[in-house]
């Protein structure tokens, strides 16, 4: 072999290598960046995910504010509100024909839930269509409520008498 052969040999191992290298070198740099870029599409995809239930929730609470001002006033703000309550009741007992006496009123705490309540205790005597009438109407009080108890009786002169427990829940928000 001549000198002239091995030295074009040495310069195309040496050329081959280096470019070989090279082309390694790229690869590498190519499958780096890839792996990059496969990150920040998941990263994307995950923020564009959060930000579209974010817009969701957002519309949601608009569209959903009327019903939850009604819901919110089907519960005592506080317990102080339970006297314009009891103003009401006594009101509508006297419309009624009914006379009212309010026996118990009490805050409770359920101790397991910690949901809070005002228990209020009447009895009302009068006419049997309007004791019925009333008992009636606290079944349906404009509040998130339960009738704990109630009792009807007719009384020797005629008249009929009741007396209804009944729960109303104070706002939990």
């Amino acid at each position: 072999m001549s000198t002239k052969t091995k030295k074009i040999l040495t310069t195309s191992i040496i050329t081959a290598t280096v470019t070989v290298s090279i082309l390694g070198l790229f690869f590498n740099e190519i499958r780096s960046r890839g792996t990059q870029l496969e990150q920040q599409i998941s990263i994307l995809t995950e923020n564009n995910s959060k930000e579209s239930t974010s817009v969701r929730v957002k519309r949601m609470v608009q569209e959903t504010e009327q019903q939850r001002l009604k819901l919110t006033n089907n519960f005592f703000a506080n317990e102080s509100q339970s006297i314009s309550f009891l103003s009401e009741i006594e009101q509508l007992a006297r419309n009624l024909g009914l006379s009212l006496k309010t026996e118990a009123l009490d805050k409770v705490i359920d101790p397991v839930s910690s949901a809070e309540t005002v228990k209020i205790v009447f009895a009302f005597n009068g006419q049997k269509s309007t004791v019925l009438r009333f008992a009636e109407i606290l079944e349906v009080v404009p509040y998130h409520s339960s009738v704990d108890s109630l009792a009807l009786r007719k009384q020797s002169n005629g008249n009929w008498e009741g007396r209804a427990t009944i729960s109303i829940v104070i706002n939990p928000l």
